[in-house]
């Protein structure tokens, strides 16, 4: 019986950089699953040959729970797979906002500061406009450090995105270039988000470890998640005590066998 064992990353690699970022955990991670196809081929995010939907519709996880893995597994049905074809590509594709809750020392508060989420950065509380335009897509709020930690909403941003300059976001700071990773990790191609769009998905190609051929047996399917470093928190400056957060990379350990 084809088994197979790979490990792929969901890549949200942000090219700004800052001294006084620091990466920690998340205690909660929640996303929201949209679509899960199979592959004989793929060359970019828009390409999926011979795609087969093994599951479909909206799925909130929290990746950061233990029983994150059962929940996952439980999408779709890799039993819709087409006997006799090898499969070689996974695309996946979520929604780009993730329910997150986390808080860690980072060394620009005083050395002994926390960035942490706050319910102050989601929904109608979310600073600098409504959610109706693109203001959850290009711009990224703050809040003040040793907040109460609260499940706040992070968005994956548009390749323009601006970082508000103050926790009322009546300022910002001027276009910076966001870049999400192609064939970092294992993680083979990402969509890269226009300036100024409003669409919700997020499409990930991942190449198998092992091309999977299906067999009249169907495969059972067991995944594992780490987000031990799935969060990052910038402080604006050292003495500011403002804090913006990005998700990050939980890493996604998926064996079919």
């Amino acid at each position: 019986m084809k088994k197979f064992l790979f490990t792929f990353c969901i890549i949200f690699l942000i090219s700004i950089t800052n001294s006084f970022a620091e990466t920690g955990a998340a205690d909660v991670y929640k996303v929201t699953m949209r679509k899960v196809e199979f592959c004989t081929g793929s060359t970019g995010v828009g390409v999926c040959t011979d795609a087969v939907v093994v599951g479909s519709g909206d799925k909130e996880i929290d990746i950061a729970a233990a029983t994150a893995g059962a929940a996952a597994g439980s999408y779709g049905s890799a039993a819709l797979l087409t006997l006799g074809v090898t499969y070689t590509h996974m695309r996946v594709t979520i929604d780009r906002a993730f329910g997150i809750s986390s808080s860690f020392t980072t060394t620009g508060i005083g050395g002994a500061g926390k960035c942490t989420t706050n319910a102050d950065l989601s929904g109608t509380s979310y600073p600098g406009g409504s959610l109706s335009g693109t203001e959850k897509y290009d711009r990224n709020p703050l809040e003040a450090a040793n907040a109460t930690q609260a499940e706040a909403t992070l968005y994956l941003k548009n390749d323009q995105m601006e970082v508000c300059t103050n926790a009322a976001c009546s300022s910002l700071s001027g276009a910076q270039t966001v870049t999400y990773g192609q064939g970092t990790g294992s993680s083979t191609y990402a969509t890269q988000h226009a300036d100024g769009s409003t669409s919700d998905d997020h499409v990930l190609i991942y190449t198998l470890g092992t091309a999977y051929t299906v067999t009249l047996i169907p495969p059972t399917i067991d995944i594992s998640f780490g987000t031990s470093a799935a969060v990052k928190a910038t402080e604006v400056s050292a003495d500011s005590d403002l804090c913006y957060f990005d998700p990050l990379e939980p890493v996604v350990t998926i064996t079919v066998n």
